[in-house]
């Protein structure tokens, strides 16, 4: 399952991921929120103000950055939340893997720092109508960097799928795990974005590769049985789609889409022997 930043560019290597926007409609402000004084704007159109100011190591591009986010609409809207999920969204930094505005911004921020971002469309999502967000919107993302890490696993798989294939990244997944990642930063949602990636470029057996080291990774979780379920749709492996829909469920009985899919599944023919 995709959140809207997976979803949409977000982040999440090909998809530009900034969170994942988890889908869902924009929930109406009760009334338009002011903006913070001392907005300062760069040359690119980013308009940013520290609000809070942390200690730790200024943020550098290639680190993983962990995060809190709010997302709104400039109306005040809703748009995605990782507080309200109570879950810190992970990515790696200057690495195009995020929508333009949050490299730029999070480069700007230390360790500890809380700040608020408005996001131009030239740096979000821009001209073209995404999920909940329509072309052309400006958004804000209240942020606080919380921690920073040298090396993500995710960045290590990518690097090595792209460089060396699927089967040399097969045997360093299982060297890797045998020293228990010794200094990598192991992160569902990271992991997950990567799958997609792969996905949206058609690579299905490294997208279930990467899906299934997810479920091995963190197998009390609902979503990366969601994940591998569209997986495996697309693919067209419609009995393992749908035992992994099914495996969702068990784990999350009000995972929607897991139950729409696997109710759209059952109801196609089977396949002909």
């Amino acid at each position: 399952m995709k959140t809207i930043f997976t979803r949409l560019a977000l982040l999440a290597f090909a998809s530009v991921a900034v969170p994942a926007l988890h889908a869902q409609s924009p929930a109406a402000p009760t009334t338009t929120p002011a903006l913070p004084e001392g907005l300062t704007t760069t040359e690119s159109g980013l308009k940013y103000v520290i609000t809070s100011h942390g200690s730790g190591p200024v943020a550098k591009v290639g680190q993983v950055a962990i995060v809190h986010y709010v997302g709104t609409f400039m109306d005040g809207s809703l748009l995605d939340s990782s507080r309200k999920r109570g879950e810190p969204f992970a990515f790696t930094l200057g690495m195009g893997r995020v929508i333009r505005g949050w490299d730029e911004g999070f480069a700007l921020l230390r360790v500890g720092d809380q700040a608020t971002f408005i996001i131009p469309p030239d740096l979000a999502y821009g001209p073209q109508k995404r999920g909940p967000i329509p072309g052309n919107s400006t958004l804000r993302f209240d942020v606080e960097l919380l921690e920073l890490k040298d090396y993500a696993l995710a960045d290590v798989l990518l690097e090595t799928l792209d460089g060396r294939g699927l089967e040399a990244t097969r045997r360093l997944f299982a060297e890797l795990k045998t020293e228990k990642f010794g200094g990598l930063y192991v992160n569902e949602s990271q992991l997950n974005g990567l799958g997609y990636s792969r996905l949206g470029k058609q690579k299905f057996a490294e997208a279930i590769a990467v899906l299934l080291w997810n479920a091995e990774l963190f197998p009390a979780s609902a979503n990366v049985y969601d994940s591998l379920g569209e997986a495996y749709a697309r693919n067209g492996q419609r009995e393992l789609a749908i035992e992994n829909y099914e495996r969702s469920l068990a784990i999350d009985s009000k995972n929607a889409n897991a139950a729409k899919e696997l109710a759209r599944l059952k109801s196609l023919p089977a396949a002909s022997p």
